[in-house]
């Protein structure tokens, strides 16, 4: 009997010296996905139709995971425009709708000095984590460093530089309406990155992404009601998660006919807040393919020295790829 159990445990001794055997592989673990390393988008279609069955379901992933599959009903806006500044060339307005029953969205609206009867292009400005958010305004020391360094040229933009946009498009002839992030500004009804966050909203597929982006939806309903905008000439623009927000807008309504998604169309970092992912979103995808849904109309993506310092080589030639199938 000793001999038995000395034999017995020499052997588990060696069994647990050898090395393990390996499992098979698992897909699901052979490269760990993350915000920081999406799934590159690798376009090798042929023809249009490839595409364009790739792109529809992607249209719909997007959708899914931000629980707006089917869309929400269009609950009645009533929108409040009020509190006009004049401007000389333009004006500023408040504004507040409510995207759904008691949750409201504010922003400001910068018009062009009225021609009656005439109708002008709008542009739909989302902006990212900005401190202050639309109401950024930064210090004399602040602007002068930037003033030196080349960053800014007028002052006045650079006290507040998210203004400044919208106030420039509107001097160029374009309504401008810019809109705040949940939690920033004046809509402090949710916390920013504290809302949605329990799993019985994962599993709801209920999401600050998914609210963010009905908030652009309906901003771009807001728009389509104004009797002095074409609705046949509006575009979207936004940086950082401004940016996310343009080409979550751009994806899914196709009322938008131009974009700029400024410093986050890119193969690197997707978005680091809840306020951009969303569980199901990036699944075999990333921002750039997410981008490219927006083909043929015109769009231009920025880059800077950041994440997005390698567009050039790594993003801008696959947008092409799917951008040629439309000559």
């Amino acid at each position: 009997m000793p001999h038995l159990c000395a034999g017995f445990l020499l052997a588990a001794a060696a069994a647990a010296m050898a090395p393990a055997t390996q499992p098979a592989t698992d897909f699901r673990v052979e490269h760990v996905y993350s915000k920081d390393d999406p799934a590159v988008f690798k376009p090798d279609y042929v023809t249009k139709t490839g595409w364009q069955e790739r792109a529809a379901f992607l249209r719909t992933q997007v959708m899914v995971a931000q629980g707006l599959w089917p869309l929400p009903p269009r609950t009645a806006l009533n929108a409040a425009v009020y509190g006009k500044i004049d401007r000389g060339d333009f004006t500023v307005e408040k504004v507040a709708f409510q995207s759904l029953p008691g949750h409201y969205v504010t922003g400001n609206l910068y018009r062009p000095k009225e021609t009656p009867g005439q109708k002008y292009p709008a542009v739909l400005v989302p902006y990212g984590h900005w401190p202050g958010g639309r109401f950024m305004w930064v210090s004399d020391a602040d602007i002068q460093k930037q003033i030196a360094a080349g960053a800014e040229r007028d002052p006045n933009a650079a006290r507040s530089p998210l203004q400044a946009s919208c106030a420039m498009l509107a001097k160029m002839g374009c309504v401008a309406f810019q809109w705040d992030l949940v939690g920033y500004c004046d809509s402090k009804g949710i916390e920013h990155q504290q809302g949605f966050l329990d799993a019985d909203a994962v599993l709801r597929l209920q999401s600050f992404m998914g609210l963010q982006t009905w908030n652009s939806v309906r901003a771009l309903d807001f728009i389509e009601g104004l009797p002095d905008v074409d609705i046949a000439r509006v575009a979207c623009t936004g940086a950082s998660s401004g940016g996310t927000q343009t080409i979550q807008l751009e994806a899914i309504d196709d009322r938008l006919t131009a974009s700029a998604p400024v410093v986050m169309v890119s193969m690197n970092m997707q978005g680091g807040c809840v306020c951009e992912n969303a569980p199901l979103l990036r699944i075999d995808t990333d921002n750039v393919e997410l981008a490219t849904l927006f083909a043929p109309k015109p769009q231009a993506a920025v880059a800077a020295e950041d994440w997005t310092k390698d567009f050039l080589t790594r993003g801008l030639p696959e947008m092409k790829n799917v951008y040629a199938l439309f000559n």
